[in-house]
């Protein structure tokens, strides 16, 4: 599918769905194009909302302005911010409502903690959507990935979240270096592992959020099948 089209709206294009973008932008910008508008647009940003974003998360508003749905692109996730918004007629693959209370005019710390909420949320979106949730090509492909001994003894080796060299991680496993770099390489396209490079080495570190959503779309199909009724059995 390519990096699915996500648009965020709310009433009037203000505060949280500008919010979300900002933060779409900022921490899933690799996976996700990320878009805002809203069913009422208002004239301008909130301004408090902007000020926030700029100094506490070092976001870009110069350019935010509330926007109405016709400026919107075909959309592929549709993301409702909640708080008694009008439901858009827009056509998508996905929409869901995130109901989020409105926090204009109730001070920095309201604002502040939506920020803070709808950051978590974007994150959980980005590792869904790496995961495979709306792409079951990807999911297969991830699953691919997982189908593989030496892989999962990476992913045991890497479980406690912490880096580690490529150097380390060779000597826990039977493997040659050139052999390593495949199944890292494999990893790293699933999303499930992040790699930095540092010298003439590679430091790797498990994505949970990433391996936790695949871990749920599984237990979604799982509970899904076993709770479809049995065909009937053929009469004699």
């Amino acid at each position: 599918m390519g990096k699915p089209v996500v648009a965020f709206v709310c009433t009037h294009n203000a505060c949280r769905s500008q919010i979300a973008e900002a933060m779409a932008h900022q921490f899933a910008s690799d996976v996700m194009l990320a878009h805002s508008a809203g069913t009422r647009p208002a004239k301008n940003v909130n301004p408090d909302a902007a000020r926030l974003l700029a100094s506490e998360y070092g976001s870009d508003v110069a350019s935010l302005e509330p926007k109405s749905l016709s400026h919107l692109p075909n959309v592929d996730i549709l993301i409702t911010m909640g708080c008694g918004v009008e439901c858009p007629s827009l056509p998508a693959m996905y929409h869901e409502d995130w109901g989020l209370e409105d926090p204009t005019g109730k001070g920095d710390d309201a604002l502040l903690r939506t920020m803070h909420v709808i950051q978590q949320l974007i994150i959980g979106l980005r590792a869904r959507i790496v995961a495979g949730e709306f792409d079951r090509e990807r999911l297969a492909s991830n699953l691919k990935a997982l189908g593989d001994s030496n892989r999962l003894r990476i992913i045991e080796l890497l479980w406690d979240g912490c880096e580690r060299c490529a150097r380390d991680l060779l000597s826990e496993l039977e493997i040659t270096q050139p052999t390593l770099s495949h199944h890292m390489a494999a990893l790293r396209d699933a999303g499930i592992v992040r790699s930095r490079k540092d010298g003439r080495w590679t430091h790797y570190q498990l994505d949970h959020d990433v391996l936790d959503a695949i871990a749920a779309l599984l237990g979604q199909s799982i509970t899904y099948h076993a709770s479809e009724p049995e065909a009937d059995s053929p009469r004699s």
